[in-house]
């Protein structure tokens, strides 16, 4: 008995033996191949200005069938995702991980006023996915699609600097729905306008530069891998007729149909133009297929589905366009084999309330506004990551801000602080909202749902500012800001008046307020428009209304047939949001109560304003911010410098600023690029043809002894 009881241990451990040693040969193996990778694939998806009542599935009345759809399917709707009021700021929050006031970039990217995100102060998300060394190398193939706009005055804020390392992005330029890219004429487009040239040699020189008499325009820039794997970029002329949507799209499919999930994750940030003003009527057809767009002419009574004379049908079909896009995308992404569904999260939002003709009711007020109407976005997450969770729709009501994503993502790919590289500021520091939101979405246990916001703490506290100068933490110099702690929301400063001494925004009064003109009287809750938004936003929302815009004083108003007396501008607004969602009825501050909550919030906020970094004084030298752009991209700038500066006609009635220096320092800085032949020249593409550069031209980099890529009077290597 002991020989047989030996032997079969013998067996035993044998077989334990040959399955340790195939155990560490198969982990060696897929570690050494890449077969699998924990991290997980990333596709941001995000519209340019829209609102709540933009999106069916969010109770408006806009018709959204594709978004809709997408809601109900397997997915987590946040109700509560805030955003900041205009667009830069809230890219610049996503991109650093901060609050915008804290992030550098809390105003709208302007290159002749050298504004952009402090990146010397933070390394964006898409810099730490694409770390490509060490032991804790994450090696994402980053692409970005579409609008960058938090800076693009100097290399160092540009997208390829920071992680992304192919794409199709919109740099400066004007911004439009159709690829247009454009020239100036010189004597007609810019002299006509600010003055020929006195000085001839002055005249001479830019005659040598400019031949023909034209300033070309870039705005499209392709990013794309020098032989040495090194990230670069350079302009693409595009038909100028190819709607940017369908660019963005066909970028994006050729991006995912390269992706293979065994060797790489990836991180798509797909940035969108729609449905920022001013409009323009999406295409009839996508790739020989007619779009159908009856249901916005139904919604707008369009003429025999004719868009063209009805703003907000217009509207609408540009958000359906871009929905189909979306649809697209998200299909390719999991019919492709080699991409890991199961191991893939989709974010859909907007960076901001609505411009006009959109709509944020039930919410107050629009884009600019820190109202609710400027700051809460419809936002839902799909993906194989969110079906594990949740085995239908799940609406999410705690509250998210749009610097939390940055930190939601670096947890799902388990990167902790290093001290150095990736620092959760105070603001972001153990938050666990993927937790609570997997813990919310990922049971209906009562039990559980009771014990979530114990064990993993959600967002309590949002702030966001804006400020005249950073002057400490004087609250007179505040504007346009808001806190919301614990359920109570307090505005300071809410709309900009004599108060305060901003003197370009004096014109405007109430504008960052959210009153624009035109919609005044509709997100006033004592208007007969707003009665009837809400209450059909109700009807449509049924069960999940209160929770989401649910105001106790105004049901009673309604119910009661009363009237209710629409706030104005009050240097204090303090609202209780859990029976106030939609910020109705201000608490009176004469009560002792709410006095007490509104010096506390705002000691909150003067606490948080000297930590502000962010360009709001308007002491600004426009030219000498110019200029300094113009230098620091040594010979990497071109006529969207001198369209910036010139578009705005107050920057040139200055008295010292005058339209023949422009042209001085301009002429000047590509004389020393010549003189001085910059190994950057030789790192472009020749892109003197007018045409599409091939597949080829765009993925391959430069021939170090190609002459055309050494003159920078044949090639402009635009930034």
């Amino acid at each position: 008995k002991a020989s047989v009881v030996d032997e079969s241990l013998g067996r035993i451990m044998f077989a334990y033996f040959v399955f340790f040693v195939l155990t560490l040969f198969c982990c060696s193996f897929l570690q050494e191949t890449g077969a699998q990778t924990t991290a997980p694939n990333i596709i941001w998806l995000w519209f340019d200005d829209m609102g709540m009542g933009d999106v069916g599935f969010m109770g408006g009345d806009m018709p959204t069938p594709i978004l809709d759809s997408l809601a109900a399917e397997k997915s987590i709707r946040l109700n509560f995702h805030y955003a900041e009021t205009i667009c830069s700021a809230s890219r610049s929050a996503f991109l650093t991980g901060r609050y915008a006031f804290k992030s550098g970039m809390n105003s709208v990217a302007r290159p002749f006023q050298g504004r952009g995100f402090n990146e010397e102060a933070n390394v964006l998300f898409p810099s730490i996915l694409g770390s490509a060394e060490g032991a804790d190398a994450l090696n994402y193939n980053n692409m970005i699609v579409g609008k960058w706009h938090i800076g693009i005055d100097r290399e160092s804020r540009l997208p390829y600097s920071n992680g992304f390392n192919a794409g199709l992005y919109l740099g400066p330029g004007v911004q439009e729905y159709y690829a247009r890219g454009y020239v100036l004429d010189l004597a007609d487009d810019l002299d006509s306008a600010f003055g020929t040239l006195s000085n001839a040699t002055l005249q001479s020189k830019r005659d040598a530069l400019f031949p023909d008499g034209i300033l070309p325009v870039h705005q499209y820039y392709r990013i794309a891998k020098s032989e040495s794997g090194e990230p670069y970029q350079f302009p693409v002329e595009l038909d100028a007729e190819a709607y940017n949507e369908d660019l963005y799209v066909d970028e994006t499919l050729e991006f995912l149909a390269a992706q293979d999930n065994s060797q790489n994750p990836f991180f798509v940030y797909y940035s969108l133009y729609t449905p920022h003003d001013v409009l323009a009527e999406p295409p009839l057809e996508r790739n020989g297929e007619a779009i159908d767009y009856s249901q916005c002419a139904e919604a707008f009574a369009a003429t025999d589905g004719d868009c063209t004379a009805n703003a907000q049908c217009v509207y609408c079909a540009q958000i359906h366009y871009a929905s189909i896009g979306i649809e697209d995308i998200i299909t390719a992404t999991k019919g492709n084999a080699n991409i890991d569904w199961a191991n893939t999260i989709i974010v859909i939002t907007a960076d901001n309330g609505p411009a006009q003709p959109g709509s944020a009711l039930p919410l107050r007020a629009k884009k600019g506004s820190v109202l609710d109407g400027g700051l809460r976005v419809p936002t839902i997450l799909l993906g194989g990551l969110v079906e594990e969770i949740t085995a239908d729709a799940c609406e999410y009501n705690e509250m998210v801000h749009i610097s939390d994503w940055y930190h939601i993502f670096m947890d799902m790919i388990g990167v902790t602080s290093d001290g150095e590289n990736y620092m959760p500021d105070a603001d972001h520091v153990d938050l666990g909202i993927w937790d609570n939101i997997k813990c919310q979405c990922g049971s209906s246990d009562s039990a559980v749902l009771s014990q979530c916001n114990v064990d993993n703490l959600p967002r309590t506290e949002m702030i966001t500012m804006r400020m005249c100068a950073a002057s400490g933490n004087d609250t007179s110099y505040m504007f346009a800001t808001a806190i919301i702690k614990d359920g109570y929301k307090l505005i300071v400063n809410g709309r900009h008046g004599v108060v305060l001494d901003c003197p370009s925004l004096s014109t405007t009064p109430g504008r960052l307020f959210g009153y624009f003109t035109a919609d005044s009287s509709f997100s006033a809750p004592n208007s007969d428009y707003y009665e009837t938004q809400y209450l059909s936003a109700k009807e449509r929302l049924g069960a999940s209304f209160p929770s989401i815009f649910g105001s106790t004083c105004l049901e009673e108003v309604y119910a009661n047939n009363e009237t209710i007396t629409a706030h104005g501008y009050a240097p204090y607004l303090l609202f209780n949001l859990a029976q106030d969602k939609v910020e109705a009825c201000p608490l009176d501050l004469s009560d002792a109560n709410n006095e007490a909550i509104k010096d506390e919030l705002l000691a909150l906020l003067e606490d948080a304003s000297l930590d502000y970094d962010s360009p709001d004084s308007d002491g600004v030298d426009i030219l000498d911010a110019f200029l300094s752009v113009t230098e620091s991209l040594e010979c990497r700038s071109d006529g969207s410098r001198i369209v910036y500066l010139t578009t705005y006609d107050d920057a040139l009635t200055t008295p010292s600023v005058t339209y023949e220096r422009v042209w001085q320092d301009f002429i000047a800085n590509y004389e020393v690029c010549e003189a001085t032949e910059l190994e950057s020249t030789t790192d472009a593409p020749d892109i003197t043809s007018t045409t599409e550069l091939s597949d080829e031209e765009t993925t391959a980099a430069p021939d170090d002894n190609d002459s055309s890529a050494n003159s920078i009077l044949e090639t402009f290597y635009f930034a």
